[in-house]
């Protein structure tokens, strides 16, 4: 802000708005692919794309919600397997199978991401009824593709020979068109069919480009210190966060729309009990419905429900956006290091999880946000290669840590609405019903 008014983000150069989310995701994924893994890992790229698409159009009040959407919404995608899809593109008959695969495996969680973001984004034109009932359409519709689809394989990409995997992508596609059908109708707005159609083909083409990198490399260049599947991980990554990124660009006059952040501030044990539910909601309703539901979409489930109640709090959002995903990747290095002592690696997972929803109620902002998701994911990473001092992929770390520098220039640069107020500035109000 200067002199009390709104930074004009319309006039940063399009080549950033299209390379600083593109990084951003790509580190993300990147970091995904070796700290986390499945659903809760892809919450990393999830919430730093949608934190750096709101630095760029300058959304802080509705920072929080965009965040949690995105970190949720790019989640879903992590339920799906390629695994042995990426076994077939190794097989010269199976190459152009498994790459189709990987093409529309991509595409469905490129778009179901890109629907959660474009909600998001179009929050005021929803009412909050009419977004619950959507999210519920969502889930009906990942069971019916599920059932119909996948679960009998009428179209499959994995093995059906060796170990065949559950697939899902025909559920999320179908659950992520009735999603947006329903938005549609009930509201109007059309940045959620184009954020999801751009994340469509960006996610596409990313993870298909990606898999045909780790297929030429490993025949071409063999022996690669970064690891040929790193590379397609941070494709995928790069070409889904500059498609997200091109369509923010694109409807930059109607995202740049800035309204005022309040001075609402929650209390440290509200945050902190927040954080409890968020945690909840996600990591023990997506191990225990297993237990009651014998589904394949269980973190689909779990985060319709969170998503609904993220429409009711922005302290919350926070929350799920960002000590949700800390969480989830500190637990992953306490499940990585076995030979360690539990009581102090459980110690060490609930204490700095406690500490992550402090900073997070205290700094409520989008830019310092942002930077705390990407550097503890970046600092996680580290501890994970480094202690002990073991397998030392220094390769891997030096492009994490130049990503990491890179991504932190430009989120300064772009800087942040409100930042001339002390103490970051104020912070979001509560949303409504």
């Amino acid at each position: 802000m200067t002199n009390g008014q709104p930074i004009n983000r319309t006039a940063q150069p399009a080549w950033l708005w299209l390379v600083f989310p593109s990084m951003a995701m790509s580190l993300g994924w990147a970091l995904r692919g070796y700290i986390g893994g499945g659903p809760f890992g892809a919450m990393i790229p999830g919430a730093m794309v949608g934190l750096a698409l709101c630095l760029l159009t300058g959304r802080e009040a509705d920072a929080a919600l965009v965040a949690a959407f995105a970190a949720v919404g790019v989640g879903f995608g992590g339920e799906m397997t390629y695994g042995q899809t990426v076994g077939l593109s190794f097989v010269p008959e199976t190459f152009s199978w498994a790459i189709t695969g990987f093409a529309i495996k991509g595409g469905a969680w490129g778009l179901l991401g890109g629907a959660a973001i474009g909600i998001a984004f179009a929050r005021e034109r929803h009412r909050t009824a009419d977004l619950i009932a959507g999210f519920g359409l969502m889930v009906l519709g990942t069971w019916i593709g599920w059932k119909v689809i996948n679960e009998p394989k009428l179209i499959y990409f994995s093995n059906r020979y060796d170990k065949p995997r559950p697939e899902i992508w025909a559920g999320m596609i179908l659950g992520a068109l009735l999603l947006l059908v329903w938005v549609a109708w009930r509201g109007g707005a059309h940045l959620p069919w184009r954020f999801a159609l751009w994340g469509g083909l960006g996610g596409g083409v990313g993870f298909a480009t990606g898999a045909c990198f780790q297929v030429w490399g490993r025949q071409i260049v063999l022996d690669f210190p970064l690891g040929w599947w790193k590379v397609m991980e941070l494709t995928f990554g790069a070409l889904l966060g500059l498609a997200y990124g091109w369509c923010a660009w694109r409807e930059r006059a109607e995202l740049a729309l800035w309204r005022e952040p309040s001075s609402v501030r929650p209390t440290a044990w509200k945050a902190l009990a927040l954080a409890a539910v968020a945690v909840a909601c996600t990591i023990l309703m997506d191990q225990g419905l297993d237990r009651v539901l014998a589904t394949r979409f269980n973190f689909t489930i779990a985060g319709a429900l969170v998503m609904s109640l993220a429409l009711f709090s922005e302290t919350l959002c926070w929350q799920i956006a960002i000590t949700v995903t800390y969480g989830a990747f500190a637990w992953d290095l306490l499940r990585d290091k076995p030979d360690f002592p539990a009581a102090p690696m459980w110690v060490f997972v609930i204490a700095t999880t406690c500490g992550i929803a402090f900073v997070t109620s205290r700094r409520p902002r989008m830019r310092p946000m942002f930077l705390w998701i990407s550097w503890t994911a970046v600092g996680m990473s580290m501890l994970k290669s480094f202690v002990p001092w073991a397998s030392r992929p220094i390769m891997m770390e030096s492009l994490f840590l130049v990503q990491g520098l890179l991504i932190t220039w430009w989120a300064r640069r772009i800087g942040a609405v409100g930042e001339q107020v002390g103490d970051f500035g104020r912070v979001p109000a509560e949303h409504g019903a």
